[in-house]
């Protein structure tokens, strides 16, 4: 499934995240923060990772025949990124795909990026060479989110969710959001602000210096014929 992505200040559609959905026969609609974590354990999610991350790119370059600056973002797992031969088979991915780099961007959370070691900066440094872009998701959530911020190789930031509830009321979130837009600008980088579900959230948000929103108002996670139809035709 696919979750628009667009500019914040007018709304035009830049891109898509790709999301993993399960309509279990047995279960129903299962959320992903329940199989994420049993896919890791199990170590299922390399294969099913694997699959997403080749279908986003396939169904990305699709996307870029219509609109050529379409960015896909996808969700890595702390174990995908474990993985040995994570790097080879990312960039064979892109080759065969014949997707520009620059087009992709992958997402790991806050609580993850605190974790980086030595070996995983190492890889984040090759990731950024290809010319894959790197998002920090979930910002704000962590205990120590500036220090993240200043020793992590995000490319882009994205203000979690639950700053963006109370917005027209809470004086921190509407300051929280306007500080992380400045700070990460002054040191280019970009930020996303997830969440927005109604219009008078976006018309607050709307002129802070966002680069990026995502959320219910703009489109829920949708099959890509629905995405398609929605936002690329005419």
């Amino acid at each position: 499934y696919y979750q628009p992505q667009v500019a914040a200040r007018d709304g035009h559609v830049t891109g898509a995240e790709a999301l993993a959905r399960w309509q279990c026969e047995k279960y129903g609609q299962v959320p992903p923060a329940v199989f994420i974590p049993l896919l890791e354990q199990s170590g299922l999610i390399l294969p099913v990772g694997r699959w997403i991350l080749q279908k986003a790119v396939r169904q990305c370059k699709e996307w870029t025949r219509i609109d050529p600056d379409f960015v896909m973002s996808v969700n890595l797992s702390y174990v995908q990124i474990a993985e040995d031969d994570f790097l080879p088979f990312l960039e064979s991915t892109l080759k065969e795909e014949r997707l520009d780099p620059k087009n992709l961007v992958v997402e790991l959370t806050e609580t993850y990026l605190a974790r980086e070691s030595g070996t995983l900066k190492q890889l984040f440094d090759q990731v950024r060479a290809l010319g894959v872009r790197i998002a920090m998701d979930d910002f704000g959530t962590g205990y120590s989110s500036l220090e993240i911020l200043k020793n992590s190789p995000a490319d882009i930031v994205k203000i979690d969710k639950t700053f963006i509830r109370d917005i027209r009321t809470s004086r921190f979130d509407a300051t929280f959001i306007r500080f992380v837009v400045e700070l990460c600008h002054d040191v280019d980088i970009r930020v996303c602000l997830e969440g927005v579900e109604t219009p008078e959230e976006y018309q607050t948000v709307g002129q802070m210096g966002l680069d990026t929103i995502q959320g219910y108002l703009f489109g829920k996670p949708q099959p890509e014929e629905t995405f398609e139809e929605k936002f690329f035709s005419e």
